[in-house]
């Protein structure tokens, strides 16, 4: 049954790619003149693909909290695997800060161009300026900008310290923080969102699964009137609290 259900996903998945990418490309030429209007746009289009996909996978969303945040919110949470960014994409408009490795897999990295994903090459710290800068920007034209700010992925018992720099943007522009816990609920440990140590068996597992539930946890937003690495550290204590606590037992809805 999970192999058929992984082949029906795929078929599936390849008519939302190709439906969206025409989409995608279209509103780039609809908007080329106007680039407050394609930033707009593009993150309903942003939106609209994550909650396809979500719909695609079965993956089913709890949300805990108000899921209205501020226009131009850093919004950061912690890093499980490839379902939290459907999941947030589904709960927020905004735009993504993405691993720079993502920009050169296949297909995907469409769909990430096509959405102004930010790419972030953790290896050449002469980018970060540009990086934070492009936050900014988006952030003071009230787009908020969602990132894992652990820069890798755990296996949702835990968190590791948040990087700092990406909170200078907030700093900068005088914009919230708003922190984010995604919690997972398949009965595995750990659960089947968590990447493992294979992309391809992560994938494979995630389209074989009837279904994935997940708890979003919107917890209150963190004023920019600290230095980034208070603001960071602030943040990691209010994530890291919630996913420990509820590491320790599983959450039903």
């Amino acid at each position: 049954m999970g192999y058929c259900l992984a082949v029906i996903r795929v078929g599936a998945y390849i008519v939302v790619f190709v439906v969206f990418v025409a989409i995608g490309a279209f509103g780039h030429i609809l908007f080329f003149m106007s680039p407050l209007w394609l930033s707009k746009w593009i993150t309903y289009f942003t939106q609209w693909w994550a909650r396809v996909t979500c719909m695609v996978l079965n993956i089913q969303i709890h949300i805990e909290g108000d899921l209205h945040a501020k226009p131009g919110s850093l919004i950061v949470a912690n890093h499980v695997g490839s379902p939290d960014i459907f999941i947030l994409g589904a709960c927020f408009k905004g735009f993504f800060v993405s691993k720079a490795e993502i920009a050169d897999w296949p297909l995907f990295n469409w769909l990430a161009r096509l959405g102004m994903t930010i790419f972030a090459d953790r290896s050449k710290r002469h980018q970060v300026k540009a990086i934070i800068k492009d936050i900014g920007e988006r952030l003071n034209a009230d787009h908020s900008v969602i990132l894992f700010p652990e820069a890798q992925a755990t296996d949702g018992t835990d968190v590791v310290p948040f990087k700092s720099a990406v909170f200078e943007s907030a700093v900068l522009t005088k914009r919230p923080v708003l922190p984010v816990v995604i919690r997972y609920h398949d009965g595995h440990k750990p659960t089947i969102a968590h990447y493992g140590d294979s992309f391809i068996r992560h994938l494979f597992t995630l389209l074989k699964a009837p279904r994935l539930k997940a708890t979003v946890m919107i917890l209150p937003e963190i004023s920019a009137e600290l230095n980034r690495q208070a603001l960071a550290e602030k943040s990691y204590r209010a994530i890291r609290v919630k996913v420990v606590d509820t590491s320790k037992t599983q959450i039903g809805y």
